[in-house]
């Protein structure tokens, strides 16, 4: 894989071919939003995104974009890929306040209408509006971020990937964020470094490289004592009003991980026609152990007209 130039803050992605030889091309970029700059991935094969519709990925939290570069670089191999960090994680920049779902999903929605995608407004001949759709992927929080977006932006979104959805019953829901660390304070001493190196490279599992394991820890790093401004976001989100509202086709690839009860109850529950695949054998670090699953389920899905 070959790692481009950053690419400067830009209102439409431009990709050109590498001169090497290699498969997929590794590029960043930023988009201007709602809450500042939003950074991100992008992978494509080296001969050109070609014809099929790009993804968008969603992360988790307090995590970045980094997380998913397994499943992210394998899909580049045949289409364009966009990884965003999330407002206030990885190298995006953070709103000034604790933000909800809607405004999250909305600067998601800014930056990709920045790279293009989405009712451009110029129209054309017969006078309608061009429409440039992508497809997305959601992680735990980022599920949430790409139903919403899906929900709010038809013109933008033609088919929705998720897996982890945090469906909860509403006054759990409360309670977690009547326990929010609102008034938690970044130490002077190592102590959060110590505990987030801890939390990230000691206890990862033998899926994950030491050296994927301290990328990832330096972007959790970046959120200080903010880690939890998506946490609120999430926990104030109201996912049985809203997912019931996406139209577009839904697929739910879910390994055995912490929110499988959770997201069966949502397919259940919520989004009984979407299509759902289980992974079953695996409970952390599902990206470095099944980036081969998710796409062996996500690219006929993704491709099928």
């Amino acid at each position: 894989m070959t790692r481009g130039a950053t690419i400067a803050t830009i209102s439409v992605l431009i990709w050109s071919a590498a001169a090497d030889a290699s498969d997929v091309v590794a590029k960043r970029g930023y988009a201007d939003s709602r809450f500042g700059q939003i950074h991100f991935h992008s992978f494509a094969p080296a001969t050109g995104p070609g014809p099929k519709t790009p993804i968008a990925f969603f992360h988790q939290n307090p995590r970045s974009a980094v997380d998913m570069e397994p499943l992210t670089s394998e899909l580049g191999k045949d289409r364009l890929v966009l990884a965003f960090d999330t407002p206030g994680y990885g190298l995006s920049d953070r709103p000034p306040a604790p933000p909800d779902m809607a405004s999250l999903a909305g600067a998601m929605a800014d930056a990709l209408g920045a790279l293009g995608y989405g009712q451009s407004g110029k129209g054309d001949k017969s006078g309608r509006g061009a429409r440039r759709q992508i497809d997305v992927f959601g992680f735990h929080t980022g599920s949430m971020i790409a139903s919403e977006l899906a929900v709010e932006r038809p013109d933008m979104v033609r088919r929705v990937v998720l897996s982890g959805i945090p469906y909860y019953d509403v006054e759990y829901l409360k309670q977690r964020v009547a326990m929010m660390p609102q008034a938690r304070k970044t130490p002077e001493d190592a102590s959060l470094v110590v505990e987030q190196w801890y939390s990230v490279v000691n206890r990862r599992t033998p899926a994950m490289s030491l050296d994927r394991a301290a990328d990832i820890f330096l972007d959790v790093i970046r959120t200080l004592d903010k880690p939890w401004y998506a946490t609120f976001a999430v926990l104030s989100y109201r996912p049985a009003e809203r997912l019931p509202k996406i139209t577009q086709p839904i697929l739910i690839v879910q390994p055995h991980e912490m929110l499988l009860e959770q997201t069966r109850a949502a397919h259940r529950e919520l989004m009984p026609r979407a299509t759902m695949v289980e992974i079953p054998g695996v409970v952390e670090d599902v990206f470095d152990a099944t980036a081969d699953r998710f796409a062996a389920a996500m690219r006929p899905w993704l491709d099928a007209k």
